[in-house]
Parts: structure tokens; C-alpha cells; sequence
């Protein structure tokens, strides 16, 4: 056991782990940092910290499944991740206006963090069977799939993961080699999913998009979380107040600073240079991610893998983005660094999926090879 734990550290991609763990440290650092004026905070540092040895195990699992297994399974997975947002909708605890978790006493678990990396898994398995060019009946497939998903988890109301099953969607039918015309069918598409999607924008949603274009219209209202924020991120200066010091966090003006507005609590607590290291720590992340999809050399990996990436750089700079008042307030947070037991414990995981991928290609397969297409 020991000796077959050594080969798998041995084959994986050191760098990505180590930017994974420096990220999850920095997590823990502001969640301990807030809940030093917030008592009501301190269970949550414990519950983090116990997801993410959870989060740990998972991805030393995923890294040890063959990530083939799951094109096997897809069809499956996809019936799995409609399941999931069915059962949450009929038995699930509405949060925030929002019916998303599943609660055994006080453990909890939020399903739709599952179903983006099962929508993942799903759609890549369909467009590697499938193959290239993308027509536009292979297109139109990806659309039926997609609706159920993205209507169901729009029914909880959570527009911010539907709007990254939109992207991960989006971003997929984007890399497959395809004809020109595909474009204008492409932005028809669009176009519909938009028009669809708005529908089920709630007042408050809408609210948020205006408060985007204006957030001094309303600064008490709509427009509060994101003036708090700026504030936050401007009084950190160069160097930062330190962990526990910062006066918009700890006097409690900066709302959800441990989800939503976590960068702007860091910001504050850490400053400038500490805003760019934690900047750099996904720079360098990514930049992994981006060297192991240059050397995979099968079609049905390329599209798990640049899924994956789609996923946590959209979470990335609109988290970042909405804390600096430049993207609209949807609710989404920072990975590995914001609380949330179901997000960092999958969110490891996918990590452990890309790990196993390195280790079946190994940093020596050569970038010029053809990939392969097999068709399960």
C-alpha cells in the first residue's frame, strides 16, 4: 500500500499541490481571522477544516481512479446529476431564498457543486464519442442536455452556477474543431439560453445587475455589499491592517466575508502585496492546469481538463472581480478560499482527476503527438 502511495506522489505534479495547499492555507487564515469578532463564525473554521480533510482524501482518490472510468460511467453521471438537482428541489433547506442543500442534522451538502463537475464529465464523454467537425445537430444535442440542468438549477433560484454550467457549455463547444457556419447557429443558440435564462432572473438578481452598471444608486440597499467591498479592498493600503485587524471585517460593515466578499477581507487584512501573492499562487495554478492540457493526447482528457479550468477561472475573476466592484454581484465564490465544506471538498477532487491524468501522460509525453479517438 505504502509502496503503490509513493508511485503516486512520485507521478504527480508537485507545483499544482503545492498552489492547491498554499490557497486552502490561505482560506483557513481568513476564516480564523473573521471569526476572531464574530463568534458565530468559529464552527465554521472547524467544519472547514474538517472538509478539507475530506477535500484531501477525495482528491487522493480521484487521483488514483483512471479518469476513463468516467466516460464509461457518463451516462450514468448525467442521470446522477439530474437526479441530484430533483431531490434538492422536492427535499431540500432553503438558505437565503435559495433551495440548494441537503442536511443530515449538521452536516450539509450542496449538490449543484457536484453537478458541475458531473456536467463536465458528461458533456466531454458526448463530444469525444461523437467526434469532430461540430455539426449542427451534435450542437443541438449539447443543448437538450444542457436545459434540464441549467432549468433546474435556475428553478432553485442559483443563477451563478447556472451561469457556469452555461459557460463550461459554452467554453467545451468551443474547442472542438468545427465549420464557420456553426458560429451564427452558435450565437442563435446563444441568444435563446439568454432570453430563457432571463426569465428566471428574480427581482433581487435583476436588482444586482443594475446595482452593477451603478452601485451609487442605491448604497444603503442593492448596492451596500459592493461600496463595503471597494472600501475593504481600498483601506488594506500596500501591506495590509494584518490578520484580525481590518476595520470594515472585524467591525462587520463587509458582509459575507468568509463566501462572497472573501477577497475583500483579505485585501484589507493582507494589502496590496498580499493581494498579488495570492494572485500569483492562481496565475501559477493555472499555468499547470494549461502545460498538462498541451501534453494529453486524448480528446475525451482535453475536454475534462480544459472543462475543469473553465470552471475555476470563471469562479476566479468574477469572485475577484464583483469584490473590486468590475463584475456583477452572482454569487459565486473564490475556490479553495472561501468557506464552503461541498465546494472545497469537490473542488479538491477535481484537482485529484487532473493529478490522475498527469500521472497516465507523465510530464514527458510529447506535445506533438496526435490525440487519440477512441469511442467507447
Amino acid at each position: 500500500m505504502w509502496q503503490k502511495l509513493r508511485v503516486v506522489w512520485q507521478s504527480w505534479d508537485v507545483l499544482l499541490l503545492l498552489f492547491t495547499l498554499l490557497l486552502l492555507v490561505v482560506g483557513l487564515a481568513e476564516l480564523y481571522s473573521s471569526s476572531l469578532s464574530r463568534p458565530e463564525l468559529s464552527p465554521l473554521f472547524s467544519r472547514q477544516l474538517a472538509a478539507a480533510a475530506l477535500g484531501l482524501g477525495a482528491m487522493l482518490l480521484a487521483s488514483l481512479a483512471d479518469y476513463r472510468l468516467y466516460r464509461s460511467w457518463s451516462k450514468l453521471i448525467y442521470v446522477v446529476a439530474v437526479a441530484l438537482l430533483v431531490v434538492v428541489l422536492v427535499f431540500g433547506q432553503t438558505l437565503r431564498g435559495t433551495t440548494g442543500w441537503l442536511r443530515w442534522g449538521e452536516a450539509g451538502f450542496q449538490p449543484v457543486e457536484l453537478v458541475k463537475y458531473l456536467w463536465v464529465i458528461a458533456l466531454a464523454s458526448y463530444l469525444a464519442y461523437v467526434g469532430s467537425p461540430l455539426t449542427a445537430p451534435k450542437t443541438v444535442v449539447t443543448t437538450v442536455l444542457l436545459l434540464p440542468l441549467l432549468g433546474l438549477v435556475l428553478a432553485q433560484p442559483d443563477f451563478g452556477s447556472g451561469f457556469l454550467l452555461l459557460v463550461v457549455w459554452a467554453v467545451l463547444l468551443g474547442v472542438v474543431p468545427k465549420p464557420r457556419r456553426w458560429w451564427v447557429i452558435m450565437g442563435g443558440l446563444v441568444l435563446v439560453v439568454g432570453v430563457i435564462g432571463s426569465l428566471f432572473l428574480r427581482s433581487y438578481q435583476q436588482e444586482r445587475l443594475l446595482t452593477f452598471f451603478d452601485p451609487h444608486r442605491d448604497p444603503l440597499g442593492s448596492g451596500y455589499n459592493v461600496t463595503q467591498s471597494v472600501v475593504a479592498v481600498g483601506s488594506g493600503g500596500w501591506w495590509g491592517r494584518g490578520l484580525g485587524l481590518g476595520t470594515q471585517s472585524q467591525l462587520k460593515f463587509l458582509p459575507e466575508q468568509h463566501t462572497d466578499f472573501v477577497f475583500a477581507s483579505l485585501a484589507e487584512e493582507l494589502g496590496l502585496v498580499g493581494s498579488l501573492l495570492v494572485l500569483a499562487l492562481w496565475v501559477g495554478w493555472f499555468s499547470r492546469v494549461l502545460k498538462l492540457i498541451r501534453r494529453l493526447r486524448d480528446d475525451f482528457a482535453v475536454l475534462v481538463a480544459v472543462g475543469i479550468l473553465s470552471l475555476f477561472a470563471v469562479q476566479v475573476v468574477l469572485n475577484i472581480g464583483m469584490n473590486l466592484g468590475v463584475a456583477p454581484v452572482v454569487g459565486i465564490t473564490l475556490p479553495f478560499v472561501s468557506y464552503g465544506g461541498s465546494s472545497l471538498i469537490v473542488s479538491l477532487a477535481a484537482v485529484g482527476i487532473l493529478q490522475n491524468m498527469m500521472r497516465q501522460y507523465g510530464w514527458q509525453a510529447p506535445a506533438a503527438e496526435g490525440r487519440q479517438r477512441t469511442r467507447s
